[in-house]
């Protein structure tokens, strides 16, 4: 059964930040009167951002921002296996490769670049994403083989690893789901909403079959297969919210630490005014129900995007390298080149010109009311 709503409850935004909480407790701080919130509720709104003790909160930011770009004992690197894809999303912006994959030559100089970043010893820990094109189309003959390696050479030298895929979910197979166990790899898989406006957008490749059946039950088997963790991405448009208790009723049974909600706009769509209040209910609808539910990047407040970090590479099936994952993949656009001897030659200028870009440092943002007015009250004039 799905329960239908949060009852008294507002969403409060300061700061690029949410946070559900009664209406009483929104009102004791729109009218400042703090000393009537609980200890309990404090320390969750301290904790959370929402709240801050710091008076110049822009010295705040650039010193979130410096420690979550520089070098901080993590390294982010994100793999494309492939820029083909067995599906053909109309909204993908991508230019896909067909039958492009990952050869013995660019597998090896990939091992020995990740070898030369799990041997700093300033890097304790690698994220290691596989994006694509669609990432498993050759996973148990070229992917899995290579990741194996790579799972080896981290206990070897007394690194962490976390391998992170991001997919349409298709191309899993039972007889995969104890290679992702050996990698205790976890997923971010995304659908179209409900079952017939996903299979209308993510058929097979040439054919008129939906997906939408074989994805939920994927889930299923990979949430009952061991401690993983989905991010189910819902891709939405004006439509898809008047239809959520459908998709809810499809996962409704699956354990609760093992799978989260990501609400994103299909970004060629353009929003109709009650849509926009719309994704509130939804929203609402998740985490009554028992699902973590996040919406847009606020959760992500010291840097907007990974390729601005120091530590971080994305490398393609043919040794090309890039720094956005949210382009496409062309020479254009590359910013550098994985060489013979597993190093990465960038474009300097290219790189430069990355790593110089904060969030944070341009007169439009300094001059916001939401920086500039520490006061709700002075807001609302």
């Amino acid at each position: 059964e799905i329960s239908a709503c949060l009852v008294g409850s507002e969403m409060c935004i300061r700061d690029s930040i949410y946070s559900f909480m009664s209406a009483e407790l929104y009102e004791l701080i729109q009218a400042e009167e703090y000393d009537k919130i609980s200890d309990r509720q404090k320390k969750y709104l301290f904790k959370s951002g929402f709240l801050i003790e710091q008076d110049d909160e822009l010295a705040l930011l650039k010193n979130e921002h410096s420690k979550a770009v520089g070098i901080n004992g993590t390294y982010e690197l994100t793999l494309l296996p492939s820029l083909d894809c067995n599906l053909r999303c109309w909204y993908c912006f991508e230019k896909h490769i067909k039958n492009s994959h990952l050869n013995v030559i660019t597998q090896n100089l990939i091992l020995n670049y990740v070898d030369s970043i799990l041997c700093r010893d300033d890097i304790k820990f690698l994220n290691l994403e596989l994006f694509g094109g669609e990432p498993l189309l050759y996973f148990k003959k070229e992917l899995y083989p290579l990741l194996k390696q790579i799972k080896c050479k981290a206990e070897e030298h007394n690194k962490g690893v976390h391998f992170f895929f991001v997919t349409n979910a298709t191309c899993i197979h039972s007889e995969h789901l104890s290679l992702f166990e050996d990698l205790h790899a976890s997923f971010q898989i995304s659908i179209d909403g409900y079952k017939e406006k996903h299979n209308s957008i993510k058929r097979y490749f040439n054919t008129s079959e939906g997906t939408y059946d074989k994805v939920i039950e994927v889930i299923h088997q990979l949430a009952n297969n061991y401690d993983t963790y989905i991010n189910l991405r819902i891709n939405y448009d004006n439509d898809t919210l008047n239809h959520i208790e459908e998709v809810i009723k499809d996962i409704i049974d699956i354990d609760r630490r093992k799978i989260g909600i990501h609400m994103e706009r299909v970004w060629q769509t353009s929003p109709e005014k009650e849509v926009s209040y719309k994704i509130k209910d939804v929203l609402n609808l998740f985490m009554v129900n028992g699902f973590a539910v996040s919406y847009m990047n606020l959760a992500r407040r010291s840097y907007s995007c990974k390729s601005g970090k120091v530590d971080q590479a994305i490398i393609s099936y043919n040794g090309d390298v890039y720094k956005c994952s949210g382009r496409d993949f062309t020479n254009e656009l590359r910013e550098g080149v994985l060489q013979d001897n597993g190093c990465i030659k960038w474009d300097n200028l290219k790189l430069e010109k990355r790593l110089s870009q904060t969030t944070y440092d341009n007169e439009y943002c300094i001059s916001c009311l939401l920086y500039t007015s520490p006061s709700p009250r002075d807001r609302q004039k």
